[in-house]
C-alpha cells in the first residue's frame, strides 16, 4: 500500500475563500456564456390555509428517482428548503457502495462553504445562511511544462438564484463542472481529461479558457431532480487503498489532496494536453483531488411549523432517510421514545420496505394548544435516533381572519393585478389591522407594534406584476390578538401562450395578453432577419441559421432598450424575452428562456445614494456602489433546461412594447431606430431616473431628476411576417468627379455580404466580395454594380456610374484682353463646360452669372470669367477690359490670374461658401467643399494624424486674417490653433492653452461677446459653462462663467446667428432629445432658452456649418445612427426647416465640424 502525501498547505481558510470565487453564484454559471445574472420568479407556493412549506412544495416530501448523474435525491428539509441529501449509484464492479451525502452546513466539517453567515447561531433564511453550500465538491489543479496553469472544479452545489442573496423561495441547486486555464497560447486548443469526460476547448486572446457547465434546479419551482441531467456521478471519494482513510462519516477531507476512485470513465485523474496541433504538445497530469462530502445523517421535520391556526390542521412528519427510519410521536406533551422494557412511548410509524415517500400524517383538531413531539429512529438500531423535536400548534377559530381578492386559488391571472385584503375580528364593528410580506417570510411586529423586517402595513391595494406569494396576518387593534398567518400564492402571467418547440429546442413563438382595444401579439423567435439585429453572432455569419452547427448563443423573441445620457455617461435599460443556453456552448438539453430587465450605468451615480428607475414594466429602487455604478439584472423564466418553457409566462415582460406608429409591416419596430412606444401595463412608456435617497441616507422630499426618455429601440417579428431583403448603399452616389473616388458600401444588415462588379455586368455571389472601400481612379466611365446577401436573401442590383475627369477646361475669347468700348466678347470652352462671369471686377464663381450670349463691354468695364465642367474642374480666370483706342485681335487663351482667397466663418477654401471638415477613425482630416446649395463637392484630404486630438472645433477666423481656422485639444489637455490657409489647408499650429482636459465640451459660437472677434465657450465636468473671449490674434482672454447645470445637455452647438438679430446663438440637445435655442445677447450671455425641436436623440452628431444652404440663414447639419447626413435649413427665426438628406455612409467619420 502506498501512503498518500499529506499537504495541509493551510487550505482550510484559503480554500474557503478561493472556492467561493471559483464556484461563484449558481445563477451566474447557469448562463455563463450569455453573461446573464438570474432572478427567480415568486417564492415557493405556500398553501392558502397554512404558513409553512406545503406538501406539494416538499414534493411529498419526496422526489422521484433520478436517471443519471445523482442516482436519487432526499426529501426537502423544511428548515431550509433544500433536499436533505443527494445520492450516487455507486459502482458495483469497482466495489463502491452507493453513498448519500447531506447538505453540509457545518463550517468545521465542511470548510468549502460560503462565509457570509455565523455557524454558531441558528440558521435562518433570510438572516443567517451561507450563500453557497455543498452536498459534494472535488477540486484539482496542475501546472503545465510551458507555464500554463489549469484547474478543475466539480460540485453538487446549493445556492440562491437572483443576485445570489439569501432569500426564501430563491433556493437552487445544481451539478457544476468548471475548467480554467491561464497563461496558455491564445487561439489554440487544449484537451482536458477529467473523471467525468473529455473537453476540447480554445484559449481566448489572453490565453485563457473559462468553461462552466451548471445543470440542475436553477430557478424555482423545480423538482430537484434536474441535476440528473448532469455528469457528476458516482461521486469521487478517497481511494480506500491509499492511506490515510477518509475521516469517519466523510468521503474525504478538502484540506488534504488525495487519490480518488469513482470515475465512471476510469479516469480518476485530471490531465491537460496542448496546444493541440502544435507539433510537440505539452501534457500534465495529476491524480490528487481535494474532496468534500459528509455522509447523510438521520434527521426529521414537519411540513407545517407550529403557530396559530383558525381551523384543524394535518401535519406530516418525515425522516431525512424515510426508507431507513421510523417515526415516533406524541401530542400530549410527553417525550416520545422507548420504555425500559423496550416498548414504544408514543405513536409509532414504520415505513414499508424501501418506501422513499414514507411520512406520517398527524391530524390536529382539538381547539387550544397542542404540543407535537417527534423523533426519527433507525430501523435496524434504535440507538441511532434523532433528538426530540417539538412544535406547538394553537387552534383558535375566534382569532382575526382575513381574505384576499382576487382569489389566489383560482389559478393563473392575466397581467398586472391589484390585491385587496379584507378581514374580521370578534367585534363586527372593528376592522383588523393587516400586515403582509412579499419575500416569503412571516409578517411580524416589533415590541412597539411597528412592522419588523420586510413586513408592511396594508393601506391599500398591493400591485403585483409577477407571480408572488403574499403572507399576511390580521391583528385585532383593540386587543393586539393576531390571527393565522395566511399564505396567498398568486400566479401572474404577463404572457398568454408559449408556442411549440422547434428543431432548435426553443418555443417557436410567444404570445402576450394584449390589452383593452389591442389584440394579443404573437412573436416568432427571430433569427435570420435584418429587422432583428439583436442576436448573437453565428459561428458562420455568411450562412443561414441551422441547428446545431450554426446557431446563435443568444436570440430573442422581443428586445428593447432605451438610453439616458447624464454628462458624458450613458445609463441603459434593457428589456427582452430571450433564448439562451445554460452551458458554455450551443448544445441540446441546455436551452433556457427568460424575460430580462436590466439597468446599467458606470461612474454616473453618487456612491451610496439610492435611485428610482421607472420603466414600462415597473419600478426599481437601487443603490449605487462605491464607484458610482449600478448594474442590475433580473432574469425570470425557464432556467432549468428541462424543455418546459411555461415559466416564461410569468416573467415581467408583457405586453410587448411596440412603436406608436410607423413600424415596418409585421414588426414591432425596426430594431435600430429609437421611437416612442406603447404597451406598458402601467402606462409608463418611458425610462425615468430619479435620485430619491442621498448617500447620507436622507430621503429627498423632491426627487432629483437625472434624465428621462420616451425613445426605445424595439425589435420583434410577428408570426407570419416575411423578413425584408437587405438593402445595400454606396457612400458616394454616382456622378462626374474631378478627383479619384473611394466608395464605401454598406447594407442594412451589418453581417450581410456585399458582392460587386466594375465592368458593367450584374453581380452574383461568385463576384468580388466587398471587404473595404472601392477605389475609382481610372479616367472615364466606371459602372459599379453591387448586391447584398443576408441569410440567402439577395437584394436587387444597385448601380452607380462614376465618371472621373481630372482635366480642367480651357476658356477662350474672340478678342484680346484689351478691347474697345462697346465690344461684344464671345466666350467658349474646349469641352462641355459652363461659363460664369462678372462685370464688377469680382472673382467669378459657380454662383456668378451664367454665360449664354456675347457680353458687350462699356467703357472701363472689366469682364472676368471661368469655365467649370461637370466634374467641377475650373479653368483659369480670364479677364477682358474695355478702353478707348484698343482693337480686337485673334482669339487667345486668357492670362491666368491667381484667385484671392479671402474667407470668413466656415469657408475653408476661399470660395465664399460654407464647408464641412471631418476626421475619420484613422485620423485623416477631410475637406468637403460646400456648393452653396446644401451639398458639397468631392472631398479632399487636408491632413493626417488628427486622432491624437480629443476635441476639434471649426473656430471661425480667430487671428483676423480673413481665413477660417481650427482649434483642437490633445489628450494632454493642450489647446492648439491651426490657422487656415484659405485654400483648404492649414499652416503651422500654435499652442494657445493648457489644462483644457477638464472640459467635457468645447464649442465655437463665433463672436459671442459682441466685440467682433471669434470666441470659444466650454463646459466643465461639473456642468459649469464658460466663455473664452477671443483677442483676434488666435488667443483667448481668461474664462468667464456664463452658466451652470449644462451637464444635462448631450450636445452643444455653436450655430451662429439663427434668429437674424446679428448676435451669435447656441443650440443644445438634452438627454431626452429635446432641442433648445439659447439666443445670444451680444454681450457673452443669452436670453431665456426656447424649445425648437424634439426627437433629436436619434442623431449621433449635430453641428452648425453656418449658411450651408446658401439662403442667407444659418443651418444645422446632423448625422443619424445609420450614418445618413441631414441638413436642417434655418428659417432665420431660430427654427429649422424639415430635414433633407445630403449624404450617406458618414458613420465612418469620427467628427464632423
Amino acid at each position: 500500500m502506498r501512503v498518500q502525501h499529506q499537504d495541509k498547505v493551510m487550505r482550510s481558510k484559503n480554500r474557503t475563500v478561493r472556492r467561493r470565487s471559483a464556484l461563484g453564484m449558481a445563477v451566474v454559471g447557469a448562463v455563463m456564456l450569455s453573461g446573464l445574472s438570474v432572478l427567480p420568479p415568486a417564492v415557493a407556493a405556500l398553501p392558502a390555509g397554512g404558513s409553512g412549506l406545503s406538501h406539494a412544495a416538499m414534493a411529498g416530501i419526496l422526489p422521484a428517482a433520478l436517471s443519471g448523474g445523482p442516482a436519487s435525491v432526499g426529501p426537502l428539509d423544511p428548515t431550509n428548503g433544500y433536499p436533505y441529501w443527494y445520492a450516487d449509484g455507486g459502482d458495483e464492479a469497482k466495489g463502491l457502495d452507493p453513498v448519500r451525502l447531506e447538505l453540509c452546513l457545518d463550517a468545521q466539517d465542511c470548510p468549502v462553504i460560503g462565509i457570509d453567515y455565523d455557524p454558531t447561531q441558528p440558521l435562518a433564511i433570510p438572516g443567517n445562511f451561507p450563500e453557497e453550500s455543498f452536498w459534494w465538491s472535488a477540486e484539482s489543479s496542475l501546472t503545465m511544462p510551458g507555464g500554463a496553469s489549469a484547474r478543475l472544479i466539480m460540485a453538487q452545489e446549493a445556492a440562491f438564484a437572483g443576485l445570489g442573496s439569501v432569500a426564501q423561495g430563491q433556493q437552487n441547486g445544481f451539478a457544476r463542472l468548471r475548467l480554467r486555464l491561464d497563461n496558455g497560447v491564445p487561439g489554440q486548443q487544449y484537451t482536458f481529461t477529467h473523471p467525468y469526460g473529455v473537453e476540447v476547448l480554445t484559449a481566448d486572446d489572453r490565453g485563457r479558457i473559462r468553461f462552466t457547465e451548471d445543470i440542475g434546479c436553477m430557478q424555482q419551482p423545480c423538482t430537484w431532480n434536474e441535476p440528473s441531467n448532469g455528469r457528476l456521478g458516482p461521486y469521487l471519494r478517497w481511494d480506500p487503498a491509499v492511506a490515510p482513510a477518509a475521516p469517519e462519516g466523510f468521503i474525504g477531507d478538502p484540506n488534504i489532496e488525495h487519490a480518488v476512485v469513482g470515475s465512471p470513465k476510469g479516469t480518476d485523474y485530471f490531465q491537460v494536453s496542448g496546444p493541440n496541433g502544435a507539433g510537440n504538445a505539452a501534457s500534465a497530469r495529476t491524480d490528487l483531488f481535494a474532496v468534500q462530502g459528509k455522509i447523510a445523517t438521520l434527521k426529521a421535520g414537519v411540513d407545517k411549523p407550529g403557530g396559530v391556526y383558525n381551523s384543524k390542521q394535518t401535519v406530516r412528519i418525515q425522516a431525512s432517510l424515510p426508507d431507513k427510519a421510523k417515526i415516533i410521536y406524541t401530542t400530549d406533551g410527553t417525550d416520545p421514545g422507548f420504555n425500559e422494557d423496550g416498548t414504544v412511548k408514543g405513536t409509532e410509524f414504520v415505513p414499508a420496505p424501501g418506501d422513499m415517500a414514507a411520512a406520517v400524517a398527524v391530524e390536529l383538531a382539538t381547539p387550544g394548544l397542542t404540543t407535537l413531539k417527534y423523533m426519527a429512529v433507525d430501523l435496524e438500531n434504535k440507538e441511532k435516533a434523532t433528538a426530540v423535536y417539538t412544535e406547538e400548534y394553537e387552534l383558535d377559530a375566534t382569532r382575526p381572519w382575513l381574505e384576499a381578492s382576487p382569489d389566489a386559488a383560482t389559478g393563473p391571472l392575466a397581467g398586472r393585478q391589484s390585491v385587496t385584503f379584507t378581514g374580521t375580528t370578534n367585534n363586527p364593528s372593528v376592522a383588523p389591522d393587516i400586515y403582509y410580506t412579499t419575500d416569503g417570510t412571516a409578517p411580524g411586529l416589533t415590541e412597539e407594534g411597528e412592522p419588523a423586517g420586510s413586513t408592511r402595513e396594508y393601506t391599500g391595494p398591493v400591485p403585483l406584476a409577477m407571480s408572488t406569494t403574499i403572507r399576511a396576518v390580521a391583528v385585532d387593534p383593540a386587543t393586539g390578538t393576531a390571527g393565522e398567518v395566511r399564505s396567498f400564492p398568486f400566479k401572474v402571467r404577463n404572457l398568454s401562450e408559449v408556442g411549440p418547440l422547434g428543431e432548435h429546442g426553443f418555443p417557436l413563438w410567444l404570445k402576450d395578453n394584449g390589452w383593452e382595444g389591442q389584440d394579443p401579439i404573437q412573436l416568432d423567435l427571430c433569427l435570420d432577419d435584418p429587422l432583428c439585429p439583436v442576436v448573437d453572432v453565428l459561428p458562420d455569419p455568411a450562412q443561414p441559421t441551422s441547428w446545431p452547427d450554426n446557431f446563435p448563443g443568444e436570440a430573442f423573441w422581443f428586445a428593447s432598450d432605451a438610453e439616458v445620457t447624464v454628462g458624458t455617461e450613458v445609463i441603459r435599460l434593457t428589456l427582452a424575452s430571450e433564448a439562451a443556453f445554460g452551458a458554455d456552448a450551443v448544445q441540446d438539453k441546455a436551452q433556457v428562456g427568460f424575460g430580462r430587465v436590466r439597468v446599467t450605468g458606470d461612474a454616473v451615480f453618487e456612491p451610496g445614494a439610492t435611485y428610482r428607475f421607472t420603466h414600462p414594466y415597473g419600478i426599481l429602487e437601487l443603490t449605487a456602489d462605491i464607484d458610482g455604478n449600478i448594474n442590475y439584472t433580473e432574469d425570470l423564466g425557464a432556467l432549468n433546461s428541462t424543455g418546459d418553457f411555461s415559466g416564461m409566462l410569468e416573467t415581467k415582460i408583457g405586453p410587448f412594447l411596440r412603436w406608436t406608429e410607423g413600424a415596418p409591416e409585421g414588426y414591432l419596430g425596426d430594431g435600430t431606430t429609437p421611437h416612442a412606444v406603447t404597451g406598458s401595463p402601467y402606462d409608463t412608456d418611458f425610462f425615468k431616473i430619479e435620485k430619491i435617497v442621498s448617500a447620507g441616507g436622507d430621503i429627498l422630499a423632491d426627487p432629483e431628476l437625472l434624465g428621462e426618455t420616451d425613445q426605445f429601440v424595439v425589435q420583434g417579428r410577428k408570426t407570419g411576417a416575411a423578413p425584408p431583403e437587405p438593402t445595400p448603399t454606396a457612400s458616394t452616389a454616382g456622378g462626374v468627379f474631378a478627383t479619384d473616388q473611394l466608395v464605401a458600401l454598406t447594407a442594412t444588415r451589418a453581417n450581410a455580404q456585399i458582392f460587386f462588379t466594375t465592368d458593367g455586368t450584374d453581380p452574383t455571389t461568385a463576384s468580388t466580395l466587398y471587404t473595404g472601400p472601392i477605389p475609382i481612379t481610372t479616367e472615364g466611365v466606371t459602372t459599379l454594380k453591387f448586391i447584398a446577401v443576408a441569410f440567402g436573401i439577395a437584394s436587387e442590383v444597385k448601380t452607380e456610374t462614376f465618371t472621373v475627369d481630372k482635366t480642367a477646361p480651357v476658356l477662350t475669347a474672340n478678342v484680346g484682353s484689351q478691347v474697345p468700348t462697346g465690344t461684344a466678347v464671345t466666350l467658349s470652352a474646349n469641352e462641355d463646360a459652363s461659363i460664369f462671369f462678372t462685370l464688377d471686377g469680382s472673382e467669378p464663381t459657380a454662383d456668378s452669372t451664367r454665360y449664354s450670349a456675347p457680353v458687350q463691354l462699356a467703357a472701363g468695364q472689366t469682364l472676368r470669367a471661368l469655365a467649370i465642367d461637370a466634374a467641377g474642374n475650373a479653368s483659369s480666370i480670364g479677364r477682358w477690359t474695355a478702353a478707348a483706342g484698343t482693337g480686337g485681335g485673334a482669339p487667345v487663351p486668357p492670362p491666368a490670374e491667381p484667385a484671392t482667397k479671402g474667407s470668413t466663418g466656415r469657408d475653408f477654401n476661399g470660395d465664399s461658401k460654407a464647408d464641412l471638415i471631418s476626421t475619420d477613425t484613422s485620423g485623416r482630416l477631410w475637406l468637403y467643399p460646400g456648393d452653396g446649395r446644401g451639398g458639397f463637392a468631392p472631398r479632399k484630404q487636408a491632413g493626417a494624424g488628427w486622432n491624437i486630438m480629443t476635441s476639434v472645433v471649426s473656430a471661425g477666423d480667430t487671428n483676423s486674417d480673413g481665413k477660417a481656422d481650427l482649434v483642437a485639444r490633445d489628450a494632454a489637455g493642450r489647446l492648439w490653433h491651426y490657422p487656415g490657409s484659405g485654400t483648404g489647408g492649414f499652416t503651422s499650429r500654435k499652442q494657445v492653452g493648457l489644462g483644457w482636459n477638464v472640459m467635457t465640451s468645447i464649442v465655437a459660437p463665433g463672436d459671442f461677446s459682441g466685440d467682433g472677434k471669434a470666441d470659444l465657450v466650454a463646459r466643465d465636468k461639473a456642468g459649469d459653462f464658460w466663455l473664452y473671449a477671443g483677442d483676434g490674434r488666435g488667443n483667448y482672454a481668461p474664462k468667464k462663467q456664463i452658466g451652470r447645470g449644462w451637464n444635462i445637455m448631450t450636445t452643444i452647438v455653436g450655430a451662429g446667428d439663427t434668429t437674424s438679430d446679428g448676435k451669435a446663438d447656441l443650440v443644445a440637445r438634452d438627454s431626452t432629445g429635446k432641442l433648445w435655442l439659447y439666443p445670444g445677447d451680444g454681450r457673452g450671455g443669452f436670453a431665456p432658452r426656447k424649445q425648437v425641436g424634439s426627437g433629436w436623440n436619434i442623431m449621433t452628431l449635430v453641428m452648425g456649418p453656418g449658411d450651408f444652404s446658401g439662403d442667407g440663414t444659418n443651418d444645422l447639419v446632423a448625422r443619424d445612427k445609420a450614418g445618413i447626413l441631414w441638413i436642417y435649413a434655418g428659417k432665420g427665426d431660430g427654427h429649422v426647416m424639415p430635414m433633407k438628406q445630403i449624404g450617406r455612409g458618414w458613420n465612418i467619420m469620427k467628427n464632423i465640424f
